[in-house]
């Protein structure tokens, strides 16, 4: 009978953890300039749920309406759009965010204009009362209308991302709370399928949080059916 309950502590537990997803409504997000340049907000616009939109080639950042302390995960899709203007300049997302000054942010670019910091590539930097500091750079570039999945978050004193098939973790404590949101400087992009959850990030790998609860429904079930054949 205990392994009974275990089994449905089990899926609880999972199912709490799931539900601790912050629910994200990017129509009650902010806007404000973008993190490199500091031009705009112009163009950029919550597209309703957990979405939003850059359909200018301009430039802004979106922030969220619920800033993290500690561990959490951000993770969705970002995709470089060329419907209203084909250009090769820089999206991404911050984290951490303070203010346009102070923050981390996950640029990319397609061999447009460089990031302020003097980054190209695929590219992640941290902004602290206005001075840039590229902890990570690769000459990796996007390509049109393509979905990427991406994680971002934190675990204790390490943050982390995954875009594209590269997974980097650096120790840094810099911001230990702040928002997340998305920015573009001279670029079109949609960002979609967003979610949030207290809770640190497992490296290389970008979770649903449905998926969580199946795989937990999946091993209980397995459990439940083993201890039926051995009665």
């Amino acid at each position: 009978m205990n392994k009974f309950k275990c089994a449905i502590a089990g899926i609880t537990l999972l199912g709490a953890s799931a539900a601790q997803a912050i629910v994200v409504d990017t129509a009650l997000w902010s806007l404000e300039t973008s993190p490199a340049y500091n031009s705009g907000p112009s163009g950029l616009t919550s597209a309703g749920g957990n979405q939003a939109v850059q359909n200018n080639n301009s430039y802004g950042t979106i922030v969220s309406d619920f800033s993290f302390t500690g561990d959490f995960n951000f993770n969705g899709v970002m995709t470089p759009t060329t419907a209203s203007f084909n250009d090769n300049d820089i999206f991404g997302l911050v984290f951490g965010w303070q203010d346009a000054s102070n923050h981390y942010r996950l640029g990319w670019e397609q061999g447009g204009f460089n990031d302020v910091s003097g980054a190209s590539g695929m590219f992640l930097v941290q902004e602290l009362a206005g001075i840039s500091t590229i902890l990570y750079q690769t000459e990796h570039f996007w390509q049109d209308d393509v979905d990427f999945p991406f994680l971002v978050g934190r675990a204790g004193n390490d943050i982390s991302f995954s875009l594209d098939g590269i997974n980097q973790s650096f120790t840094n404590t810099t911001f230990m709370s702040g928002r997340v949101g998305f920015y573009t400087e001279s670029q079109t992009a949609k960002f979609s399928g967003l979610t949030s959850n207290p809770t640190p990030p497992t490296p290389g790998t970008v979770p649903e949080p449905a998926t969580i609860i199946l795989m937990g429904l999946g091993l209980a079930s397995l459990g439940l059916r083993r201890l039926k054949n051995k009665s």
